[in-house]
């Protein structure tokens, strides 16, 4: 299967899933620029311990896309990237 062709500098999504929102958001603002993402609150689980936000954020290459990820990813307050 070929790798879809994307064009930078672009928007790319991610869901991050935790279990504290405000920790979340904290974090997602110490990573990007204010004016280069909007991160919105997705859903709940069931029982309310896990949320999920979305982000969307500027990526100039998929460089760094791939270290946003990894950014995300070891993040104590964010328990799964999607």
């Amino acid at each position: 299967m070929d790798k879809p062709t994307v064009t930078y500098p672009c928007r790319w999504s991610f869901t991050l899933i935790g279990t504290d929102p405000q920790a979340v958001c904290d974090f997602v603002a110490d990573c990007l620029p204010s004016d280069t993402y909007r991160l919105t609150p997705s859903k709940k689980s069931r029982n309310g311990k896990y949320v999920s936000l979305h982000l969307e954020a500027e990526v100039a290459s998929e460089e760094a896309r791939n270290r946003l990820f990894a950014r995300l990813k070891a993040a104590p307050s964010v328990k799964m990237i999607l």
